[in-house]
């Protein structure tokens, strides 16, 4: 079975190039152009990593990021920012709201590809939080 992997980006370019690379790597690959529908499809398809845009409609990615971290079900799911913002506030927010990655475009598709599996990879590596009382 593959991974899956839901990309959010108005850049339909960008998409397709994501979704040509990770295809390669044999990920599954979802999308939407709009912040607004990444909860409802994560809830719905259970990706394994969500890539984010900054910049969409929607409320963008950050709003997207912050509901998928404030999520007690979801916190765990890895998220990428894949985004020209390059400000050090933009990625200081986004890191502090629970970004497991972040990436400037342009990419490489190769270094995507690479980022996304190590991403995966150490999500499936961390511990199961289990409280006992």
């Amino acid at each position: 079975m593959n991974r899956c992997i839901l990309i959010a980006d108005d850049d339909p370019t960008v998409v397709s190039l994501v979704k040509l690379r990770l295809g390669l790597a044999q990920y599954d690959v979802l999308s939407t152009n709009d912040a607004v529908a990444v909860m409802a499809m994560v809830r719905a398809k259970t990706p394994d990593a969500v890539i984010l845009d900054v910049q969409m409609p929607g409320g963008g990615g950050l709003s997207a990021l912050a509901k998928i971290k404030s999520d007690p079900a979801l916190n765990g799911l890895p998220v990428m920012m894949l985004t020209g913002e390059r400000s050090a506030e933009i990625v200081m927010q986004a890191m502090g709201n629970g970004a497991d990655d972040y990436m400037v475009k342009p990419f490489h598709p190769d270094v995507l590809a690479q980022r996304v599996s190590r991403l995966i990879e150490r999500s499936a590596k961390a511990p199961a939080t289990t409280w006992e009382i």
